[in-house]
């Protein structure tokens, strides 16, 4: 019996290393799998494959793995852009392009292969949304100067997407809106639009806005929004608009960060992440090096494709506690051996 415990002790720890060791070819097999699948001749395979892909990347970070596959996933994404069959397989092709960007953000020969598509066949009303959210990221990096040029037309086009039927597009204009108003202020902190007064009117209403049609959380969402899109507006120097600080934290329990977003560029970038990496987004700002120099966090504190990483390290506790488990099992029939053998003895003594 104690030679059977022992042998199921040790088939228990070396499954356990088994699975420590290969939490990370797991992954990359999980997507060569859907890799595999998104070549499949259905439509709803392909979707199914998309949607497997994006959550894979959603969750780890694992650059050396997609250098050598990026060029084999953008191929499939072009595919399905251009001869996808629903627009559904369009959108979760769009979707795992836009995550395997970001995931290669600090590559830049990567991801600008993986951004060479044709959009054009895409036929969804959020488009319209993920191309003006696209928009006001590129508004991020282009000069005070540049954007003061386009700032009156811009606003025109802003003004009118204001009063959309869906929630998501009016938020984004209005961060649009506030985003360029303090880029253009940085060119000239005396900025206005033609139509201001109207603008502050609409922005105003939208900060209040209590129409029952609309669901209760969109409308708490866009009163929130607004009310920090109005502030920008009203006030001209920069520590007035201080106002719109927002603190996040991120990072594995054992070692937090805080990322500021302080100003509607941060913001802006903050939101497009969220949107794009939903519960992985945690993930990407603690090990993606890219996003990372975004928010000036610095290096990550290890790289998740390194074996030491946090959940390699749970498994590795368990083999631990396993191991102590087995070695005190051990002790003690050795103490009750010795206690049974000093008890032989002083009987014969007797």
């Amino acid at each position: 019996m104690p030679r059977r415990k022992k042998l199921n002790s040790c088939i228990a720890e070396s499954e356990l290393e088994e699975e420590c060791l290969s939490e990370i070819e797991i992954w990359q097999e999980k997507m060569c799998e859907a890799m595999d699948l998104a070549e499949g001749k259905c439509s709803q395979t392909r979707t199914n494959a998309f949607i497997s892909l994006t959550n894979l990347l959603q969750k780890r970070v694992m650059l050396d793995f997609l250098l050598g596959q990026h060029e084999t996933l953008s191929h499939l994404v072009e595919r399905s852009l251009k001869k996808g069959h629903t627009n559904q397989e369009q959108i979760e092709a769009v979707r795992l392009l836009s995550v395997l960007v970001i995931s290669l953000c600090q590559v830049q020969e990567a991801e600008q292969s993986t951004t060479d598509d044709n959009f054009s066949n895409i036929q969804s009303s959020s488009l319209y949304t993920a191309a003006l959210n696209g928009f006001c990221l590129l508004m991020c990096v282009l000069t005070p100067n540049t954007l003061y040029t386009m700032a009156q037309s811009l606003l025109e086009e802003f003004y009118d997407l204001l009063g959309h039927n869906t929630v998501e597009l009016r938020i984004q204009a209005g961060q649009g809106v506030a985003l360029l108003y303090q880029l253009v202020r940085q060119h000239d902190n005396e900025f206005s639009w033609q139509q201001e007064e109207c603008l502050c009117q609409l922005l105003q209403e939208l900060t209040t806005d209590s129409h029952k049609y609309r669901a209760k959380r969109d409308r708490k969402e866009q009163r929130a929004w607004f009310r920090d899109v109005v502030h920008t507006l009203q006030n001209d120097d920069d520590e007035n608009h201080m106002k719109c600080i927002e603190k996040v934290t991120v990072g594995p329990e054992h070692d937090r960060e805080k990322v500021l977003l302080d100003t509607w560029c941060l913001k802006t970038q903050y939101k497009a992440l969220c949107n794009v990496l939903g519960e992985g987004l945690n993930t990407h700002l603690t090990y993606n090096v890219g996003v990372r120099d975004v928010f000036n966090l610095g290096p990550p504190p290890d790289p998740q494709d390194h074996t030491h990483s946090p959940a390699l390290s749970r498994s590795q506790k368990k083999i631990n506690k396993l191991k102590e488990s087995t070695v005190s099992k051990a002790r003690q029939r050795t103490r009750k051996k010795n206690r049974d053998n000093k008890a032989t003895d002083k009987t014969y003594q007797d």
